[in-house]
């Protein structure tokens, strides 16, 4: 999440005196089945230490182990600074200076928590709803949950959690090792893992503090601090040292209208067969204690329902046989084309169960119209795709990132490489496997090429499989669709063969309409940018310019033509300017893009706006618009030749605010059109009058050093003219 809007929220929440919003959150048990999960509510403005504590409560932990939480997408954890854990100060934070409204600034926002980093028990914190509060009443309530949980702590994670409850509900057997004394005493008292007790749980949490964070605690967040914010790293820097920026380009897609998407989403046989499962249970069947249907009823459903025919196995029979095979059926749950949807079925709330029945539940017709088929579909594809991401964080050393391009905030890995890649592939084109592992192991030394090329075609195939069983996307098989990889050379870069002339083995991938709005959704609650064509026509002129620095130029074109036509060139003029005041980073960072803007207006209306404000003497105002006249031929009155100047050193200022390594990107990137500039004006830029003239004279001195000694010496001695200045 952006500074800014993270600045913004807490700023909101600590000053004013008002009633907060009200969040709705859900909180799953990862990696269990039937599902546990509980539905929560409490002030936006609770800190992670906090939910912490309702976690711990939620789910019978005593809090004798470490924990984390975990920001999908940025990477960042958020933990307890008095636990006795060494600290990474460029990952974690400390949980009491954060709240929840920070990292779940937007519904289906999501967030990872970490109990036990021997058992790894993992829960996964979706923001469901936003309520606007009325009432000062901050009380922490239970408003929902599925499946009572025994005392597990220490018991192996979730599969020795399963092994306990199988071994519960199996009376007759001896309880196993280690778990032989908590079995037994969950027998004897009678312990009902259906049974979940809300109104009980409900009163635990009405004795927590819902605390906010405290100034006095505040040390890993964005909090104001004088002079700057305060960082993770307890230190307070410069705000501009904050400002968060990408230069790799991104390209906007669009997506199909919301109606043809839910109707896409209702075709896929998963979603269906769910729906089907819940309306079949009007009435009520009868489930076992592990929530799934008794053994006949799961036989009568896969036959009324025809679930057979999604079974290889099943459907290949003739119908005595399989009615035979299904008679032998011991279990529901031992049927995948039963079981998985029922468990979406009891995940999504499409099916209810209460005293062993179960029935038709309350989210089931909401589910059935447009948004809430489309939304099932999205959650479910999420709940498979982070499953595909943790077999792409395999392998990775922190080298082998670094040399891929992926910082620190790419969390997830190789996956998130490859999903952000096939997002980004034009409607209608193909990702080719060849082509992305050739980009991705170019120049990279053999053992960690190898490393690479074999991890990103594990994800693919795996997600082949996974976006076309979604109908998420075609699959185009290659000439060799072997999972043998042993004899694959290495060595091209960028192509689709090896360096001997035999073609990689692979296949390709096109995203449907369905798959793209799905994959979108998936980024975005990861924290990844994931623009849309045209969604910038409603915004706000500083979020334009921000969002504008990192598109490609083709995109960037669209957005401006489309913002510019839905409001006119006259007010497009007046917002633009007033959105370049200021001589700090972040707003020189706007004037980048601003420039460009203010050149698609021509209009008499829009060239009145910009002589009145170049004439007008606001820092940043008067001289961003005063350059967008001379680029047109028009000298405005007032200004002479140090605007030119004024405006490379303000091109500069804007990357070197956001710190050295980007300083350096943006030299490579724009070294075209900024060096043979910089090498004109060396001599005479200390006389600009620009406040950011030294430091950035002196980095771009610094950073030229080694491909231009005779320039990086001239730029410094122009910073020491400044300096003798500012001394007169």
């Amino acid at each position: 999440m952006p500074e800014a809007a993270t600045a913004s929220i807490k700023e909101t929440l600590a000053v004013t005196a008002d009633p907060v919003p009200t969040y709705q959150l859900k909180i799953a048990l990862r990696e269990t089945s039937p599902p546990v999960w509980r539905r929560v509510t409490l002030p936006a403005d609770t800190s992670l230490g906090c939910l912490h504590d309702i976690i711990q409560a939620c789910f019978g932990w005593d809090d004798s182990h470490l924990h984390s939480f975990t920001e999908p997408g940025s990477g960042r954890q958020f933990v307890d600074f008095d636990a006795p854990l060494e600290h990474d100060p460029d990952r974690d934070a400390d949980e009491e200076s954060v709240t929840v409204a920070e990292v779940l600034p937007h519904e289906g926002g999501r967030l990872g928590y970490t109990y036990d980093f021997g058992d790894d028990w993992r829960h996964q914190i979706t923001l469901e709803k936003t309520f606007p509060t009325s009432t000062p009443d901050r009380r922490i309530h239970c408003t929902g949950g599925r499946r009572a949980m025994p005392y597990a702590e220490d018991t192996g994670g979730a599969w020795g959690l399963q092994a306990v409850l199988d071994a519960v509900a199996d009376h007759g057997a001896p309880a196993p090792e280690p778990w032989t004394d908590l079995i037994e005493t969950l027998r004897e008292e009678g312990f009902d893992p259906a049974c979940f007790d809300c109104e009980t749980l409900d009163r635990e949490l009405a004795g927590l503090d819902p605390r906010p964070p405290t100034a006095t605690q505040v040390r890993g967040s964005a909090a104001a601090a004088p002079g700057g914010r305060r960082c993770s790293c307890g230190e307070v820097h410069d705000d501009v040292d904050d400002v968060d920026v990408e230069f790799v380009p991104v390209r906007p897609v669009s997506l199909a209208p919301r109606p043809e998407l839910a109707a896409a989403a209702r075709q896929v046989p998963l979603i269906a067969t769910a729906l089907r499962l819940a309306h079949w249970c009007r009435g009520g069947r009868a489930v076992t204690s592990r929530e799934v249907l008794k053994p006949a009823l799961g036989r009568l459903a896969v036959q009324e329902l025809e679930l057979w025919a999604q079974d290889e196995e099943l459907s290949a029979l003739r119908p005595a046989e399989r009615d035979n095979r299904l008679a032998r059926l011991r279990s529901s749950g031992d049927l995948p084309c039963l079981d998985t949807p029922w468990r979406l079925a009891l995940y999504a709330d499409l099916v209810e169960i209460s005293a062993g029945t179960a029935r038709p539940g309350p989210d089931l017709p909401a589910t059935e119209g447009d948004e809430g088929v489309l939304e099932l579909w999205c959650q479910a594809l999420e709940d498979e795709l982070d499953d595909l991401n943790d077999l792409g964080n395999l392998g990775l050393s922190p080298w082998l990132s670094a040399a891929l391009g992926m910082r620190d905030e790419d969390s997830d890995g190789l996956a998130a490489v490859v999903l952000r890649a096939l997002y980004e592939v034009p409607d209608g084109e193909w990702l080719d496997t060849a082509l992305l592992v050739g980009a991705l192991r170019a120049g990279l030394p053999k053992q960690e090429a190898r490393l690479a090329e074999l991890l990103v075609l594990q994800i693919f195939d795996q997600a082949a499989v996974l976006l076309a069983e979604y109908q998420a996307a075609e699959v185009e098989a290659g000439p060799d669709t072997s999972p043998e990889r042993d004899h694959i050379l290495l060595g091209i870069t960028g192509s689709t063969e090896d360096s001997d002339g035999t073609p990689l083995p692979g296949k390709r991938l096109r995203l449907t309409p369905l798959g793209r709005h799905g994959l979108r959704e998936y980024l975005l609650a990861e924290g990844l940018h994931a623009p849309l064509i045209g969604e910038l026509a409603d915004a706000d002129a500083p979020t334009l310019l921000d969002v504008l620095l990192d598109y490609d130029q083709d995109a960037a074109q669209s957005e401006i033509t489309g913002w510019i036509s839905h409001r006119g060139q006259g007010p497009a003029a007046v917002q633009l300017i007033d959105a370049c005041a200021g001589l700090e980073a972040d707003a020189a960072l706007r004037r980048l893009t601003a420039t460009a803007v203010l050149a698609e207006l021509d209009e008499p209306r829009a060239l009145a706006v910009l002589r009145k404000a170049a004439a007008s003497g606001v820092p940043g105002c008067a001289e961003t618009a005063a350059i967008a006249l001379v680029d047109r031929g028009e000298i405005p009155e007032g200004h002479g030749s140090e605007l030119q100047l004024w405006g490379l050193v303000d091109h500069l200022w804007g990357p070197l605010g956001v710190g050295d390594e980007a300083f350096a990107m943006f030299l490579d990137h724009e070294g075209n059109l900024v060096l043979p500039r910089l090498e004109q004006a060396a001599d005479d830029l200390w006389r600009c009058g620009h406040p950011a003239t030294g430091p950035v004279l002196e980095a771009a001195g610094r950073h030229l050093r080694a491909r231009d000694e005779v320039l990086a010496k001239r730029l410094r001695r122009s910073a020491t003219k400044v300096g003798s200045q500012r001394r007169r």
